[in-house]
């Protein structure tokens, strides 16, 4: 064998070694505090996989579904729970490929989420319920209300996705992007760098709080936690977000759902007026206000003042 070739080969097999290891210490490291135990909830089994949920309070029911992000969890609603329990059975749910639900390894679409969203009140509630849906999860809520009109009662959406967002189609970049994450070794290791410690700050500072002083290092453990929980196989729903698989058309969905819905949004979110006027313009009879410091996730930042819409508009 050829010098160059015995050099490239171990030059090769450290490299390969050096990933594994890095792999390893993400999956040990970023889950060691035990942040999001499954000890204070349950597992609804579901035909793709077992999805986490909770239930608390007592009172008419409401579903509270989580952004769809790989570091999101129902941990994004826990300081409203509270609030809300007092005159609702609150359920909130770990979407699959998030927190302490199975990740397992497939093309996430929005019709998964619907069907999963669908079954869970069908099976698991088993009545017609209130919910509430963070940002993108709000296409899975609509959609899943215009296939079964009989799922839910009131509404509300905070800080929904854009329509014209949802729109986007795949293209080679993103398709390449997808081809990556999937890879068995590779794609582990370039999700670890991607979801590492100081992406989850950097999403926290520019995207979900508007003011970085509330920002505790425990939140985002959490989020650096639930990203890498499994192994990190929430690359599976990061690659399907990636190749625009969950992405859908709601125009129709939000033209003729008839039920009451009501948008809250934050001022400190970016072209927060714009989307809202989509919405409304495609369904007038949407209700909105607007919530000022607060970011993309208000239920965590500013918890106070969403808590008093919600019980104002639940109560109506």
């Amino acid at each position: 064998m050829k010098k160059g070739t015995k050099c490239f080969l171990f030059l090769a097999g450290a490299a390969v070694t050096g990933i594994y290891a890095y792999n390893k210490f993400v999956d040990s490291a970023s889950t060691r505090k035990n942040l999001l135990s499954a000890n204070n909830g349950s597992f609804y089994e579901w035909r793709y996989g077992n999805i986490f949920y909770t239930k608390q309070g007592s009172g008419k029911p409401i579903l509270l579904i989580h952004d769809a992000n790989p570091s999101s969890s129902s941990f994004e609603w826990m300081k409203l729970i509270k609030k809300l329990e007092k005159d609702h059975t609150v359920y909130t749910i770990d979407l699959l490929g998030c927190g302490r639900s199975e990740k397992p390894n497939f093309h996430y679409t929005s019709y998964i989420y619907v069907q999963m969203i669908s079954s869970f009140v069908r099976e698991v509630i088993k009545e017609k319920t209130d919910i509430a849906a963070s940002n993108m999860s709000s296409s899975f809520v609509l959609m899943a209300d215009y296939m079964d009109k009989q799922l839910f009662d009131k509404i509300i959406l905070v800080n929904p996705i854009a329509i014209k967002d949802l729109q986007v189609v795949e293209d080679r970049k993103s398709k390449l992007k997808q081809t990556i994450l999937n890879l068995p070794l590779i794609g582990t290791f370039v999700y670890n760098i991607l979801y590492n410690p100081i992406h989850i700050d950097r999403g926290f500072r520019e995207f979900y709080f508007s003011k970085p002083q509330l920002i505790s290092s425990k939140i985002e453990d959490i989020y650096y936690e639930a990203s890498h929980l499994g192994n990190s196989r929430g690359r599976f729903l990061l690659s399907s977000l990636m190749g625009s698989y969950m992405n859908t058309n709601i125009v129709q969905a939000v033209k003729n759902l008839d039920h009451p819905v009501y948008l809250i949004g934050s001022r400190g979110r970016k072209n927060n007026s714009a989307i809202f006027d989509e919405y409304q313009n495609l369904n007038p009879n949407f209700e909105s206000t607007m919530l000022t410091n607060g970011s993309l996730y208000p239920q965590l930042e500013i918890p106070e003042k969403i808590s008093a819409v919600f019980t104002n508009y639940l109560q109506k």
